[in-house]
């Protein structure tokens, strides 16, 4: 394997997102493409405690660990399994979660690492700036928050 291509920093525009519905975990291969993918973060939760005479020092304790929204981007386009989700989501408020992979592509065909995402449930569907003076595409913005992030072969 040439050591010069492991070592080089993987290009961020080359992913694709794949979605599963309901218990059967049906991949939905039409809403795979996005323009941009935000909010692939965990952080864990530190409480501070100062101890009775030391001055110089705190104590930190581990609390819950904390994932970031998720936000997803594209262009506004025809009724999508996705969309249909998040629209009965939002509009009914009936609680529906689905998982997803997000897979990075190395510059060939070949998966470079994935990100699997579980039990995400819909939070925010927010559509751009309609503006007649602008020739741009207009934007769909789509939230998720999700429990568990699992990173699957991360090229660190």
């Amino acid at each position: 394997m040439n050591n010069s291509v492991v070592y080089q920093p993987a290009a961020a525009h080359r992913f694709s997102v794949t979605f599963f519905f309901g218990r059967l975990l049906v991949p939905n291969i039409l809403d795979c493409a996005f323009q941009s993918i935000s909010g692939l973060s965990r952080e864990l939760d530190v409480s501070v405690h100062s101890e009775g005479g030391e001055n110089i020092r705190n104590q930190y304790f581990a609390g819950k660990l904390q994932h970031g929204s998720l936000r997803l981007e594209r262009g506004v386009m025809v009724l999508t399994p996705l969309s249909a989700m998040f629209n009965w989501q939002l509009t009914t408020g009936k609680l529906m979660y689905l998982h997803a992979v997000i897979t990075l592509f190395d510059l060939g065909p070949l998966p470079l690492c994935n990100w699997l995402i579980v039990k995400a449930l819909p939070v925010g569907w927010q559509t751009g700036t309609l503006d007649a003076n602008s020739n741009t595409v207009l934007i769909n913005t789509l939230e998720l928050r999700y429990q568990e992030m699992i990173p699957l072969g991360l090229k660190l």
